[in-house]
């Protein structure tokens, strides 16, 4: 119970840090727009006929607009923390690093998964596919963004507190985590392809890619996130 009130003060005070920072939501919310914007004018307003294509297309634009609003909004939530020490002094209250490693895992999930909720709808209208997207439809995406979404968290967090305590610390990020989540961008864009396209999933071989790299990835995080931290 000790751990479970730690995590949840830790998660109010991630949450009272991000909405505080107004500069920072508009920057992450602003930038996916922009990238939604560049694919949707590069192909439109004629975009493909075919519905693998324009699924295609509609899979690349989502992922590439969340991954790396990801990666700056990780970024900024370690470097709030290695600021004057503050990250130093909530070890010295005697919470544990494993505690502080799964409440910046959830609060990044949690503003992520609000922004794909918003940023999705919009990239569909741009791209001519929100008329023919059901409901149904639509909360199976979000379903398959909220897993690959929270595999993204769990090695994302990590990394970036690794790459926090070093200058030039959002660029290294980009560069170590990138090739580490090639598994859940893989399975995430075929599955949100096939969603798109049919409705459902074809073929549960790349949801099961995705939700055993997102199991994997945070096991394995929890258990160096002591000596991460520490650092």
């Amino acid at each position: 119970m000790k751990a479970l009130r730690q995590i949840a003060a830790l998660i109010r005070k991630d949450f009272r840090l991000q909405f505080r920072s107004k500069e920072t939501l508009a920057l992450i919310f602003v930038f996916s727009v922009l990238v939604v914007l560049i694919f949707a004018f590069a192909f439109g307003p004629d975009f493909p006929k075919e519905e693998n294509e324009r699924g295609k297309l509609a899979a690349s634009v989502l992922w590439a607009a969340f991954v790396f609003a990801g990666i700056i909004n990780l970024n900024r939530s370690f470097v709030v923390e290695r600021t004057h020490g503050a990250l130093h002094g909530m070890r010295l209250t005697g919470v544990d690093a494993s505690n502080i490693y799964l409440s910046k895992v959830v609060s990044n999930f949690v503003f992520l998964f609000l922004l794909e909720i918003v940023i999705t709808p919009i990239a569909l209208q741009f791209l001519d596919l929100f008329d023919a997207v059901t409901v149904g439809i639509l909360l199976k995406l979000l379903g398959v963004l909220s897993i690959g979404t929270l595999g993204f968290c769990a090695v994302g967090v990590l990394l970036a507190g690794m790459s926090t305590s070093t200058n030039g610390g959002e660029s290294l990020l980009s560069v170590i985590l990138l090739p580490l989540i090639i598994p859940i961008i893989m399975g995430g864009t075929k599955c949100t392809v096939s969603i798109l396209v049919t409705g459902g999933l074809e073929d549960s071989f790349w949801l099961k890619m995705v939700v055993g790299s997102t199991l994997i990835f945070l096991a394995s995080a929890y258990l160096l996130a002591d000596a991460v931290i520490e650092e």
